[in-house]
């Protein structure tokens, strides 16, 4: 095996790998449709130094995992949360995925991960034949503390041709041809959400490829199974370009770890070795117009990036610290964390803001002095759609919120639909839900109906859809609250499900 310029961003020297996860595969069980479900593993240091995970990334998007924020001392360990939500298009399938952690100076340490998703919705059947893991100890505080980084991989960055293991389809190359704009393609063969955006993918692949833009499409998967994959009937039809096989994971690492997230499909554009873009494919049209015509330029997202990379390690500590607050019972080093985040990423300022305002009137049972920071936040952040839908949001549908102020929640879904000019499908589909929690049925409709509209992305339209119906038949009324009880210290709790976690996450 030949060396790679994968991990210079990770290490400056090859070193074993002396962490371990436990178990080495996770099995999820039965997950039905419209539901996630959240498993602790181990991460283990068999060293004689400490070491510190730097991220965590699973090779689909419908698998998540936190990640120590704490370096792990020799004989160590550390917990990770994974989490697994299927989508529609995986209905009646078995599912094996992936999630690596990176391992500052070392590498990339791997963990399968499966799971099975029923025919029809229900509730989740528990875990397979996997024996039940044992109680552990309410472990160690993680520190409140969070520092602004700057990632290795960002638009204006200068980088290697990757040396890609396997080419599976079309001519091997290892350079960049001069001139010539990349995209790399991050994809997986089982994805669901690479599936639900094929069509879309393969017509800028089209229409791109024709003007000379070159795509390569990679994937970490064995090349045997890639070859398996590309030799069904019409998969060769829908996919022109390049196809590689990335099994071990280096590319990968150099890109997408780079930016301390991983979101598959996700498109990086290249020219003459220099990072012009990343993101959805779904938005690289404007991108790859303005390359052809010589008018981009990447320092124009370099500040963007910055940011988002910072919001997803900020996401992973928020996380942590939420399992960690969830099983002692104790909210306050939540709000501390939240309080460095904010005051780590300015420029994000309010929707940390709206994250804590939601724990505090939520979780942390601080209802008086939450309503009271909450409308100083709102005052503060008046001109800021998405902080005050945030917080609208936060009072009509957190479980855990024993007191829903819809008054001051409609006065924040009315602000944020009126900054976006009613132009915002999110928007108008919380005043369609502020409108439906007071009762007024006809507005919801009218509001949801507009969300609808206005939605272009196939998956989000169909979640407005689902809640217009809501809308239009459902019982009028606020949404019900839940009593929330502090997972036991020596238990491997879940942690809190979307809408018990900080909004905008």
């Amino acid at each position: 095996m030949h060396l790679r310029p994968v991990l210079r961003w990770i290490c400056q020297h090859v070193a074993a790998i002396t962490v371990v996860v436990e178990p080495a595969t996770l099995d999820l069980g039965s997950i039905p449709l419209g539901t996630e479900k959240s498993m602790p593993v181990t991460l283990r240091n068999t060293g004689s130094e400490p070491v510190k995970v730097v991220a965590a990334a699973g090779n689909c998007a419908c698998t998540t995992s936190t990640w120590p924020t704490d370096p792990i001392a020799p004989g160590g360990s550390a917990e990770a949360v994974v989490t697994l939500k299927p989508s529609e298009s995986q209905r009646g399938e078995r599912l094996s995925k992936k999630v690596s952690f990176v391992i500052e100076g070392q590498g990339v340490v791997d963990l399968n991960v499966t799971a099975t998703v029923p025919q029809e919705a229900g509730a989740p059947t528990g875990a397979s034949s996997q024996p039940a893991r044992p109680t552990t100890p309410l472990p160690p505080k993680p520190s409140t503390a969070f520092a602004r980084v700057d990632p290795p991989m960002k638009p204006g960055v200068r980088t290697a041709f990757p040396s890609f293991d396997h080419w599976i389809v079309g001519a091997p190359e290892t350079a960049w041809a001069p001139g010539v704009i990349y995209v790399i393609d991050f994809f997986g063969t089982d994805c669901s959400h690479c599936r639900e955006y094929a069509t879309l993918i393969e017509q800028v692949m089209r229409d791109f490829g024709a003007k000379g833009v070159r795509f390569i499409a990679t994937t970490d998967e064995q090349p045997d199974a890639v070859r398996a994959w590309y030799g069904k009937a019409g998969v060769a039809d829908h996919f022109p370009c390049a196809v590689t096989a990335d099994p071990d994971r280096s590319v990968l690492a150099l890109f997408q770890h780079g930016t301390y997230r991983t979101s598959t499909p996700r498109f990086f554009i290249i020219k003459d070795g220099v990072v012009q873009w990343y993101g959805h494919p779904k938005v690289s049209r404007p991108v790859l117009d303005a390359l052809l015509a010589g008018t981009w330029d990447p320092r124009s997202e370099l500040a963007d990036a910055v940011t988002e990379s910072n919001v997803a390690r900020a996401k992973n500590a928020t996380d942590t610290m939420i399992r960690w607050c969830d099983r002692s019972g104790d909210w306050q080093p939540l709000l501390e964390t939240l309080d460095n985040v904010r005051a780590a990423i300015p420029e994000r300022a309010g929707q940390y803001e709206s994250q804590r305002f939601l724990i505090m009137i939520g979780l942390a049972k601080q209802v008086e002095q939450g309503y009271a920071f909450g409308r100083a936040v709102a005052k503060a952040r008046a001109g800021e759609m998405e902080t005050l839908r945030a917080m609208s949001r936060a009072i009509l549908e957190t479980p855990f919120v024993k007191v829903r102020d819809l008054d001051f929640a409609m006065e924040l879904a009315i602000a944020a639909d009126t900054l976006a000019k009613g132009g915002d499908a999110r928007a108008a589909d919380t005043l369609a839900l502020a409108n439906y929690s007071k009762g007024n049925r006809e507005a919801a409709v009218t509001s949801g109906e507009r969300a609808v509209r206005l939605e272009t992305d196939p998956s989000m339209k169909r979640k407005y859809e689902q809640a217009l119906q809501k809308y239009r038949t459902g019982p009028m009324g606020p949404e019900p609250s839940k009593d929330h009880e502090p997972a036991p210290a020596d238990a491997p709790a879940q942690p809190p499900r979307r809408g018990q976690r900080p909004a905008g996450q």
